[in-house]
């Protein structure tokens, strides 16, 4: 009896060995030349078996996911879009999740863009209309408090979002870079990717110079927008923050062409007219005192540091001919002086 009981154990046994090799190597989900599924962003390894069985891309969700397991790849799996050549069996199915994606693409954000920039970026790749990426976000210049308009609510655990208020636009969060994304990435997915790049550019150092100052980090974000767009190099900008810095400090208007700009929706070279400059919006600092409600773009690290680290100097104006160069002056007589010889 206890011999029958063995080989009838052992052949129960081969029968499962056999079965389990058979649905993982020879057994086809489906008869087709090719197969192309999708593993998205923070799928698990038990919802993605499930829902490729449903799509007939496996068999069985349960063999799948013990071959994966058994293969180490139960923890990580790639991101993306693949493609599966006949025969459809759950080998080759895993094979590809062990490779790269074949949907990724590059994105490139450029410092200085606006949340509009980014909008009509995308709309032009054919990846969002302009409306998707402003209701995400949110619209520049605008006060959500006053609009009467759903203001935007990005919700992810960031130590750069602590400090932003809540009726602005993510506008200046936006890290310029270029990314490797997914082509079928959604705007939640592209703007946390974004989002945490620029968490990842504040270093520790960074956060308690920022500390130290006293200034909050949205302070130093807008700051950093103006500059960007303001003057172009490195060194200028670092002058240039020392010169706003102390302005904002005196209670002095900064009197930035580029926050009214922003107000106005002007783009192209900083310049404004009198009507602009007359524009009441509270991102006119011709108008108001103080720094602007929030940021007017999306600004380079070198603006971040140049906000957090600014130059000390004499100046109290400048201003940036045609050519982009700038020209400093210790009082108005010597700014209007500039204004003659150069603009």
């Amino acid at each position: 009896m206890k011999k029958i009981f063995l080989i009838t154990t052992l052949f129960c046994l081969l029968v499962a060995v056999w079965f389990f090799v058979s649905e993982i190597y020879t057994a086809e989900a489906q008869k087709t030349d090719k197969v192309s599924f999708e593993v998205k962003q923070g799928e698990s390894v038990g919802e993605l078996v499930v829902r490729l069985e449903e799509e007939q891309i496996i068999r069985h969700a349960g063999i799948f996911k013990r071959y994966l397991i058994l293969k180490g790849m139960d923890k990580k799996v790639n991101y993306g879009e693949f493609e599966v050549e006949s025969p459809i069996t759950a080998s080759k199915v895993a094979k590809a999740l062990s490779q790269p994606g074949l949907s990724e693409e590059g994105i490139t954000i450029i410092p200085g863009w606006t949340v509009r920039d980014i909008a009509v970026y995308f709309e032009n790749k054919q990846k969002f209309q302009q409306e998707e990426i402003t209701e995400y976000l949110g619209l520049p210049a605008v006060n959500y408090k006053i609009s009467g308009l759903q203001a935007p609510d990005v919700k992810l655990d960031l130590k750069i979002l602590e400090d932003k208020p809540w009726y602005v636009s993510y506008e200046g969060y936006l890290a310029p870079e270029t990314y490797r994304v997914y082509k079928n990435a959604d705007v939640a997915e592209i703007t946390k990717t974004l989002l945490e790049y620029r968490e990842s550019q504040i270093t520790d150092q960074m956060w308690s110079d920022i500390d130290k100052s006293d200034r909050s980090f949205f302070d130093i974000l807008t700051m950093a927008s103006i500059l960007e767009q303001e003057v172009r190099s490195e060194k200028d900008r670092k002058i240039v923050a020392d010169i706003f810095w102390r302005r904002y400090d005196m209670n002095w208007a900064l009197q930035a062409d580029s926050t009214v700009h922003y107000a106005v929706g002007k783009t192209g070279d900083v310049f404004t007219t009198a009507e602009d400059r007359n524009t009441n919006s509270p991102w006119n600092t011709y108008k108001y005192t103080g720094l602007p409600m929030g940021p007017i773009c999306n600004p380079s690290l070198d603006s971040i540091e140049a906000a957090i680290y600014p130059e000390s100097n004499k100046y109290f104006y400048f201003l940036t001919d045609l050519d982009g160069e700038v020209h400093y002056a210790e009082d108005l007589d010597g700014h209007n002086g500039n204004r003659v010889k150069y603009l």
